[in-house]
């Protein structure tokens, strides 16, 4: 049995409000491995602190509490072959990795935000998008929901056709892998209401790593995560992919 831990639960591992334990009760079997990725790494390196010696204290538990839960266990993506490997590698060790590449963080932040509210709710509004009722309808009903919707942009208009002729406009789309599409998903899914995130500064951005979890947690047995909004994004992603990967709490919540 392999899990995967949505950021959050590695927050309540690390301040005793949540055990190991905890976890072994809710899942069915034995926990052979608990794996991080680089997602979690990246969630790390926006810690706050009042003074940077008290940030960086913090991002040294963090690490620490990654590297003691998960036993170095890490989920690897090659972006040149869209492959995920397994292998042993210290959360210091992706870390640094990550932020040899000084300008990346920015340049993820720019993206996610370049859509406004304001263009959001417009869209809604035009295709007659009811965000209460949407997200009352199973995950296997909510692409057919809107697809019936986005008829009102032209016959043959689906979901995935938006998230696929996206990709086809970006410079680098013939190489765009599962991860940029669940990416792109997530993104339409919050731009249309269902279970759309609480807007704040950081909200954009912080959905591009719900994401990544969800595309990371696809190589587990179990996706754990105590936010409700991306535990129903992710049903959706892994429905539409026919992903076997089964969603929970850390309450066993659906």
């Amino acid at each position: 049995m392999t899990i995967y831990l949505d950021n959050n639960i590695f927050i309540y591992l690390e301040n005793g409000s949540l055990s190991i334990s905890d976890i072994e009760n809710i899942v069915d079997g034995n926990i052979e491995a608990i794996f991080f990725s680089s997602a979690h790494i990246e969630e790390t390196l926006e810690i706050k602190g009042s003074t940077e010696q008290e940030r960086q204290k913090r991002v040294n538990e963090r690490l620490n509490t990654i590297e003691k839960i998960t036993k170095s266990n890490y989920l690897y993506q090659d972006l040149l072959q869209n492959n995920v490997f397994k292998k042993i590698e210290k959360p210091t060790t992706v870390l640094n990795t990550i932020t040899e590449v000084t300008f990346a963080q920015s340049a993820m932040k720019g993206l996610a935000n370049l859509i406004t509210e304001e263009q959001k709710e417009q869209t809604r509004n035009f295709l007659g998008l009811e965000t209460t009722r949407l997200n009352n309808y199973k995950p296997e009903e909510v692409v057919e929901h809107l697809n019936k919707k986005l008829t009102h942009l032209g016959e043959g208009y689906t979901f995935l056709r938006m998230i696929e002729l996206g990709i086809s406009y970006h410079p680098d789309g013939k190489s765009f892998g599962l991860s940029n599409r669940i990416a792109g998903i997530f993104e339409i899914l919050d731009m249309f209401g269902y279970w759309k995130d609480k807007y704040n500064a950081k909200s954009n951005y912080a959905r591009l790593w719900d994401s990544y979890h969800t595309f990371f947690a696809s190589f587990c047995d179990y996706f754990i995560s105590d936010d409700r909004r991306t535990r129903n994004k992710s049903r959706v992603v892994y429905d539409i992919y026919n992903i076997k990967t089964e969603i929970i709490s850390s309450k066993s919540e659906e």
